[in-house]
């Protein structure tokens, strides 16, 4: 399974036309989305302002086969080198009913009330995976849960330059001013 998904991840990390329908996603749906609710919520004075976001590309792919025993524990993403300034986005590639292998997360920093985020293909779920404990039931079904997740940091929460003792940047970064 290891060796399949570095190869799916190495393929779609260098396939430009999955890129350019990605960086669409993102910069159509993801970033707008983004940008108002940092208006919303005061951090950007209005959406006239401009706005520096840092994504993720390539997204991380996630494949899941069934049946298996195997979970992802409940973490957070601060412990694997990731700010605060970080927001995770994670997109089914798949109708995640036929598996009932969600994305289970906190609402609240050490709240322990995880709930699965039920978004479906074609729906984009926002979590804050740096400070909110998420994880992955096994799937116990005969199919492969697939999945993509990428994040994304904001100018003034987020550093571009800094990374974690003892942790390796493993996401290339894309700056954009909206």
């Amino acid at each position: 399974v290891a060796e399949a998904q570095d190869a799916l991840s190495h393929r779609i990390s260098t396939d430009e036309v999955f890129l350019d329908t990605f960086d669409r996603i993102v910069m159509e749906v993801v970033l707008p989305w983004l940008k108002e609710r940092l208006v919303e919520c005061g951090y950007v004075g209005s959406d006239t302002v401009e706005t520096t976001f840092y994504y993720q590309r390539p997204p991380t792919l996630r494949l899941q086969p069934g049946p298996s025993r195997a979970v992802v524990k409940p973490h957070c993403d601060s412990i694997y080198g990731h700010q605060d300034g970080e927001l995770n986005f994670w997109l089914p590639l798949m109708n995640n009913d036929l598996t009932g292998t969600y994305l289970w997360a906190e609402s609240m920093p050490n709240k322990g009330d995880y709930h699965p985020l039920k978004v479906q293909y074609g729906e984009i779920a926002a979590f804050h995976g740096s400070y909110c404990r998420h994880y992955v039931p096994a799937n116990e079904t005969s199919r492969t849960r697939a999945s993509l997740d990428f994040r994304v940091g904001i100018q003034g929460l987020f550093d571009p330059d800094w990374s974690m003792i003892g942790t390796r940047a493993d996401h290339n970064r894309r700056k954009v001013t909206l």
